[in-house]
């Protein structure tokens, strides 16, 4: 099997799902056009309006008719198109150490929620923050996942990334709220999480935190035990000895860390989901975001 033939044989299982909004959907139903979806569509009547000619006459109401003695259509709630912003931390810790594949990890999940959104009639809206900061033209066809894919595929960590920035200058280009995704190590003070996050909610997005963890970051000790530390984004160097007592004050502190972010997302009322590095992409998605309410099947 070709590549291509492979990552759209992996990506088929995801295609009974779709993105579930909270809030933030961006448009009152019955608004608005939907572009690929007939007007008017849905299945909740929401009003009537008098017959006007051109209307679909499979929305007559025959019982109006024959009480009323008019003609009358209904109207109905219409479809509404989720805009999925996928917003996917690029930056230099996301590739320390290699061997954790944080943002492959990250890239695939974008990947996958991407096709899920796509191929339920969504629309998909895609950046990188860091060194390798871009976004992807907003993206609605079904065919569009594989172009995300490769467009991912292509993403390489480095620099640095001031999330609360980059996340509130999104919030700023992009007025119509939808479902926002970051996913990002999260190596950063819960506060600035806190700013960005907000920025997104102000906005009417429904907000998950997909905060990948590496295996290193549990456990520093599988890949060394003591020498010079250096912050790959800031470039500051540490000595450090991982000595037992190190190794359980930083066991102790990144529980803290943890329970501090996933105290931001319940008090900004976004969604914090958790995973490692080397869980396999499906049992992410189907999972832990469908447990999480991010995903359901149709």
């Amino acid at each position: 099997m070709t590549r291509t033939g492979s990552v759209l044989g992996e990506l088929a299982r995801f295609r009974r799902l779709v993105v579930q909004a909270r809030r933030g959907t961006g448009m009152r139903p019955g608004d608005h056009r939907v572009p690929g979806r007939p007007q008017p569509s849905g299945v909740e009547p929401e009003a009537h309006a008098a017959y006007a000619p051109g209307d679909d006459l499979r929305h007559l109401d025959w019982n109006a008719l024959a009480r009323l003695d008019a003609l009358l259509v209904r109207r109905f709630t219409a479809e509404r198109e989720i805009v999925l912003h996928l917003l996917v931390d690029a930056s230099a810790s996301m590739g320390v150490p290699a061997d954790d594949g944080k943002l492959a990890a990250a890239t695939a999940l974008a990947t996958a929620l991407a096709h899920v959104a796509l191929w339920s009639g969504d629309a998909v809206r895609l950046a990188l923050l860091g060194d390798a900061a871009g976004e992807l033209p907003l993206v609605r066809d079904r065919g569009g996942a594989l172009r995300v894919h490769r467009w991912l595929e292509a993403a390489a960590p480095g620099g640095a990334v001031a999330l609360d920035t980059a996340l509130t200058a999104w919030a700023g280009r992009h007025r119509t709220p939808g479902v926002a995704v970051v996913a990002s190590d999260l190596l950063v003070e819960p506060a600035v999480v806190e700013r960005g996050v907000g920025a997104l909610r102000r906005r009417g997005d429904d907000v998950t935190l997909l905060h990948v963890v590496g295996p290193s970051d549990v456990d520093p000790g599988r890949q060394l035990s003591n020498g010079l530390f250096t912050d790959v984004e800031t470039g500051a160097t540490h000595p450090m000895k991982l000595t037992p007592q190190v190794r359980a004050a930083y066991a102790r502190l990144l529980a803290e860390h943890w329970q501090a972010l996933a105290d931001v997302a319940h008090r900004l009322g976004a969604r914090y989901v958790r995973v490692r590095s080397d869980t396999p992409a499906a049992d992410v998605v189907l999972r832990d975001l469908a447990s999480a309410g991010l995903v359901r099947q149709r």
